[in-house]
């Protein structure tokens, strides 16, 4: 999820009939999310117990693959109503309509699952208010996991993993359409360009693009993975996912629709279903052939302070400085449980 995810990255969209009338909703879904990964699993998942709570009177049909656009298109068709639910990435509903939203994507803002989950659940209110504001109604989080960096082989065929931030100095690296992912490259030395997921890799295969940053699962489930050489599981950055409605559309519907679409039933099970499934897949990279490294401590600390002034450039007083601020609040939180 540039679920983008972010990710999970999910996308719903809804047309229907004139509620009053009780004729059934069809429940149009979409997601840059390949078929037959644990998000086409999950989202089926939960048109199972929607269809099935609602009584009949939903019926969804699902688009995978990018089949209804990148998720930047998405995110605007939620917004005007045109698509009714949207699920992917964090990122891309900041890089469109939500820019506070980019805090849960600082590079380095958290350290382990935990945490990620603990503020995640202590932010919920704000982050449903954020999206409220701008036309969105909250569902529930998602999972997209934690995201490391694909690099090809060198001109002179050499594979080498990236292990310092000086090793990404001009690097061509495709960028998530999201602001703070471009500036994250930047303040690490590569040329960041952003490209939407249906076009990456062609452009890794062309030699457009050096690399990417993404998860292990959305490195396999998009096959990414066959155009690169190196994966190095860095963790620089943990990309919730989100389902989101357009509230345009929500407000149409009877209340006790309402209420079954923003039961959050399948939220753990998400995250249980994509975490279980890193360590399998790291293995398998390997299996494939590609060169697989992970980041020491020492060198986690190089990537992050590289990456700081990223934050200093995201927490500009206003929203982005509260959501941070916010974030922050429920770490230190977490650190004393």
């Amino acid at each position: 999820m540039q679920l983008r995810t972010s990710a999970l990255a999910l996308a719903l969209a809804v047309t229907a009939l004139p509620a009053a009338a009780q004729d059934q909703i069809v429940l149009k879904a979409g997601s840059v999310a390949p078929e037959g990964t644990p998000w086409a699993d999950w989202l089926d998942g939960v048109r199972k117990r929607v269809d099935k709570e609602a009584g009949g009177r939903i019926k969804t049909k699902a688009f995978l693959s990018g089949k209804l656009g990148g998720e930047r298109e998405m995110v605007d068709d939620t917004k005007k109503g045109a698509l009714q639910m949207f699920g992917g990435s964090v990122g891309a509903i900041a890089s469109t309509h939500v820019p506070e939203l980019a805090a849960f994507e600082l590079p380095f803002i958290f350290e382990s699952d935990a945490e990620a989950d603990y503020v995640m659940n202590a932010t919920r209110d704000r982050v449903a208010a954020a999206l409220d504001k701008a036309g969105f109604v909250m569902g529930m989080w998602a999972e997209n996991g934690w995201h490391g960096l694909g690099i090809k082989k060198k001109a002179d065929g050499t594979v080498a993993c990236i292990q310092a931030p000086a090793d990404m100095k001009g690097l061509k690296m495709r960028s998530q359409e999201s602001k703070l992912h471009l500036e994250t490259y930047k303040a690490l030395g590569a040329s960041p360009a952003e490209i939407a997921v249906p076009e990456v890799l062609s452009s890794l295969q062309t030699g457009a693009i050096d690399g990417y940053s993404n998860t292990p699962l959305f490195s396999f489930s998009s096959s990414w993975y066959t155009g690169v050489d190196s994966y190095t599981y860095t963790k620089h950055i943990y990309q919730p996912g989100i389902l989101i409605y357009s509230k345009k559309w929500f407000e149409t519907l009877p209340a006790d629709i309402q209420a079954v679409l923003k039961k959050r039933d399948e939220e753990q099970k998400g995250f249980k279903m994509v975490r279980a499934l890193t360590e399998p897949l790291l293995a398998n990279l390997e299996a494939a052939g590609k060169k697989v490294c992970r980041l020491t401590p020492e060198q986690t600390a190089a990537f992050a302070k590289a990456s700081r002034p990223v934050w200093d450039k995201f927490a500009t007083p206003g929203a982005n400085k509260e959501m941070l601020d916010a974030i922050l609040k429920a770490k230190a939180e977490f650190k004393k449980k």
